[in-house]
């Protein structure tokens, strides 16, 4: 039987302008009520995720930061992972020289170096203002641990990007396309999987146990942890292919796993 769902935030459960379908809403309250334990599972910043439990009048287990910092519902956090100072300050070198649109998250922050049209549109869709500082790399390892850059700008640019700051740093650290305007990097050995993998162990569940859902690249190593798996019907066909079944929202999701006799 289901004892854990989990559900990525931007392009699964959250739709345009962040909202989130009432539908939806009422079908997690409908699993949390018959004992199902809930997570969400983003890119996004812990901070981020305590709103939308907020908004949808809920609590749960959050895995941020494609899996950086894993929080468990009532123990608090379980598992945190930083770039290293040096590698932080090449790795800032490198993407800087590549774009001037980029960000650096730490566990409770989004810094930039500058506030440009593309980075108040990427702002626009947070829950919270990011900080502007010129000199971020002289703060690294002192009042500053990143914990994730981002590429901001048109997917057929950033991608490319992606290739040439993977090329250089491949063995260091781990690369997802996870919006269509959005690559992440990530210290090596980070993923949602390995992320919820920690939270798995720590409730005692089995990946047969749990079911997920996502729609980006980001999302494919924990589509592919477990038979329960859902991709969003707008995802690319290469993630759709990596999950077991694909709907056109999450209540669906929910409402399949019902059918099937799996909660």
């Amino acid at each position: 039987m289901l004892k854990l769902f989990v559900t990525d935030l931007d392009g699964t459960l959250l739709g345009e302008n962040n909202h989130i379908l009432q539908e939806d809403i009422d079908a997690i309250d409908s699993l949390i009520q018959q004992g199902v334990d809930f997570t969400v599972a983003s890119g996004r910043m812990d901070r981020d995720i305590l709103e939308v439990l907020k908004q949808i009048g809920q609590t749960g287990h959050r895995v941020s930061q494609n899996g950086g910092f894993v929080h468990h519902n009532e123990e608090g956090l379980i598992h945190t992972q930083t770039f290293a100072k040096d590698l932080s300050t090449q790795l800032h070198k490198a993407i800087a020289k590549q774009s001037a649109v980029y960000s650096v998250s730490t566990a409770d922050e989004v810094y930039v170096a500058e506030k440009t049209d593309e980075i108040a549109a990427f702002e626009h869709l947070l829950y919270f203002p990011v900080k502007e500082e010129s000199n971020l790399t002289e703060y690294y390892g002192k009042t500053i641990f990143p914990s994730k850059f981002t590429l901001h700008g048109e997917t057929e640019q950033i991608i490319k990007i992606k290739e040439e700051i993977t090329e250089q740093f491949g063995p260091q650290m781990e690369s997802y396309l996870s919006d269509v305007h959005c690559v992440d990097f990530v210290p090596k050995g980070i993923s949602k999987a390995l992320g919820l993998q920690h939270l798995i162990e720590k409730l005692h569940v089995t990946a047969e146990e749990i079911a997920v859902i996502g729609d980006s690249f980001n999302d494919i190593p924990m589509l592919e942890m477990t038979p329960h798996s859902y991709a969003m019907s707008t995802a690319h066909p290469d993630v759709q292919k990596t999950a077991s079944h694909v709907v056109d929202h999450v209540h669906l999701a929910i409402a399949d796993l019902k059918q099937r006799g799996i909660y």
